[in-house]
C-alpha cells in the first residue's frame, strides 16, 4: 500500500514539473491566457510600422517640396499664355487703326487751317500766286473744304481764267448745293462773259439761298452789265 502512495506522489511530482514552463500561457486552472495580450503585441508592431513608414513619406515629400520650389526660384518668369482670337486681333488693329487716323486727322485739321488763314491774309494783300498756292494746299489735305475752293474760283476770275474759275466754283457747289457765294461768284463771272441768262440764272439761286444777296448785287461792278435789266431789278426788289 505505501509502495502504491509513494508512485502515485513521484507521478504528481513529475507532473508538476513538466508545465512549469508554460505558466505564463496556461494558467492554474489549466485554460488558456487571454488574447488580449496577443492583440496589443501585434498593434504595438503595426504601430511602429507605420511610424516608419510615415516618417519615410514625409522625408522623401519635403525633399520634393524643396526641389520644386528651387525650380520656380530658379525658372525664369512666364508669361500666362492668352490666345487671342482673329476677332480679338480685328478688334485691336481697328481701334489701333483708328486711333492713328484720329491724330493725323487732327494734325491735317490744324495745318489745313493754318493754311487757310495765311491764303487769305495774302489774297486780301493782292498777293494772289501765294495765296493761290496756300489754298491748294488746303484742298490738298481737305477736299471738302468750300471757302478754299471758292477763294481760288476768286482767284482764277480775277486773272480772268475762267475756265479754272467755272470749275473750282462748281466743285464747290457739288459738294454744298446752297452755297450761296459760289452761285453768286458764278453770277459775277457770268456776267463779265456778258453771258446774261446766265448770269441771271446763278444770282436768282443766290439770292434764294441767302436774300441778303441784293445788298451785295446794288453795288458790284461786276453785275453792271445786268443793271439795265428789268428782271434784274425785279430780282432786287424784296418780294
Amino acid at each position: 500500500m505505501s509502495y502504491i502512495n509513494d508512485a502515485l506522489r513521484k507521478l504528481q511530482k513529475e507532473k508538476n514539473t513538466r508545465y512549469v514552463a508554460y505558466d505564463n500561457i496556461v494558467s492554474a486552472t489549466g485554460k488558456k491566457s487571454e488574447p488580449s495580450q496577443k492583440w496589443l503585441s501585434i498593434i504595438g508592431i503595426l504601430i511602429v510600422c507605420l511610424f516608419v513608414a510615415g516618417m519615410i513619406v514625409f522625408l522623401y515629400g519635403n525633399k520634393d517640396k524643396k526641389v520644386s520650389a528651387m525650380q520656380r526660384i530658379n525658372a525664369p518668369p512666364v508669361a500666362p499664355t492668352v490666345l487671342a482670337e482673329p476677332e480679338q486681333i480685328k478688334k485691336v488693329e481697328s481701334k489701333q487703326l483708328k486711333t492713328k487716323v484720329t491724330v493725323i486727322t487732327k494734325q491735317k485739321i490744324a495745318e489745313s487751317k493754318a493754311f487757310f488763314t495765311q491764303a487769305l491774309q495774302k489774297q486780301r494783300e493782292g498777293k494772289l500766286e501765294e495765296a493761290k498756292s496756300l489754298y491748294k494746299k488746303v484742298i490738298k489735305i481737305d477736299p471738302q473744304n468750300i471757302q478754299a475752293l471758292n477763294n481760288l474760283g476768286v482767284i482764277y476770275m480775277s486773272k480772268k481764267t475762267y475756265k479754272w474759275a467755272i470749275i473750282r466754283f462748281n466743285d464747290a457747289i457739288n459738294i454744298k448745293h446752297n452755297y450761296t457765294d459760289a452761285h453768286y461768284n458764278l453770277a459775277c463771272l457770268y456776267a463779265q462773259k456778258n453771258d446774261v441768262p446766265q448770269s441771271l440764272s446763278y444770282l436768282k439761286n443766290a439770292i434764294a439761298f441767302n436774300p441778303e444777296v441784293r445788298k451785295w448785287a446794288k453795288n458790284d461792278g461786276d453785275l453792271k452789265v445786268l443793271g439795265n435789266l428789268s428782271e434784274f431789278k425785279k430780282l432786287m426788289e424784296k418780294q
